[in-house]
């Protein structure tokens, strides 16, 4: 039997599955649930979930964005990887979760789960199939001690601890170093602010701000500076210090594939920024753009509020 020259691959529709997975995210988290959602990706949100896919109009759109969000709950489980099933499931296939091989479990459409679900109608479902997994994992500990599952990287996975990089880690040394004169000059007198790295002693800093740069060209010719750049390195540690951020800089390599942290395409290449590599869902941040939106955007652009909202 000929295959037809216009039917997706396997691989193609797994890579295609993957690179939809942060957009369906996304989508449930803006579109498809409430706000007071736990988006946390814990065994207690996916009660929450079924209960939502129950009350609610749970057309295809919405079946596809849970699917993405169960998977990767019950991977945190059982390990594995995500797969495609591309005799089911329509056009797109059918996403699987197959866990680690070492519990020796097939592959589990989660698309079939979320009918169970539906068609049952407890609110159970998901919970159950949880709890059925991590029982299994249970039972390969004990025989198997030492023993833990492994899930492959997803895009939804937290970034996790990067390394460490030697331009950044000198970078941060020589804005340590000058941080007391950055602040004395902030602070305007000898009575240095010595930054405390609250939040709310921000405002001071966004008051400099608008009184050195009255245009963004200004700031931009000026983003170099040691000013700057001071400010850029005070403002990160707060959301170091605060929001469980980490500092990162991917340099920018010539030979990085496309699409990669190191392609010069990246916006995020060849920039000191802050991270919270631990957290699903987490979005990096730009501390030389922050600032810059104090002379974008005016006085409605407040550093505190945006930093509360990491």
């Amino acid at each position: 039997m000929t295959t037809d020259p216009g039917t997706p691959t396997h691989e193609t529709l797994l890579d295609r599955w993957l690179d939809d997975l942060q957009v369906l995210a996304a989508r449930l988290e803006q579109v498809h649930l409430p706000a007071d959602f736990p988006f946390d990706y814990s065994p207690g949100s996916l009660a929450v979930l079924e209960r939502a896919l129950l009350d609610g109009e749970h057309d295809d759109a919405f079946r596809r964005a849970a699917t993405a969000y169960i998977g990767e709950v019950l991977m945190d489980v059982c390990g594995g990887r995500w797969d495609i099933d591309p005799a089911t499931g329509g056009e797109d296939g059918d996403p699987l979760v197959s866990p680690d091989p070492a519990l020796g479990l097939p592959p589990l459409s989660v698309g079939t789960l979320v009918d169970v679900a539906l068609a049952e109608g407890s609110g159970e479902v998901l919970t159950r199939e949880r709890d059925r997994l991590a029982d299994a994992v249970s039972e390969r500990r004990r025989t198997a001690p030492g023993w833990e599952p492994h899930k492959e990287r997803s895009p939804l996975d937290p970034i996790g601890p990067q390394p460490a990089d030697a331009w950044l880690q000198l970078w941060l040394a020589e804005r340590e170093e000058a941080h007391p004169e950055w602040a004395r000059r902030v602070r305007g007198s000898d009575d240095p602010w010595d930054g405390d790295f609250t939040p709310a002693g921000l405002d001071l800093l966004e008051q400099r701000l608008r009184e050195r740069y009255g245009t963004l060209a200004e700031f931009d010719a000026d983003r170099e500076s040691p000013f700057l750049q001071g400010a850029v390195w005070y403002l990160g540690q707060v959301l170091c210090r605060h929001h469980d951020s980490t500092w990162v800089y991917w340099a920018i390599e010539p030979d990085a594939p496309r699409g990669s942290h190191h392609h010069a395409e990246n916006p995020w290449s060849g920039i000191p920024f802050t991270h919270q590599p631990h957290k699903r869902g987490a979005a990096p941040r730009d501390p030389l753009e922050m600032l810059r939106g104090v002379i974008r955007y005016g006085t409605g652009h407040r550093l505190t509020k945006i930093i509360a909202d990491v």
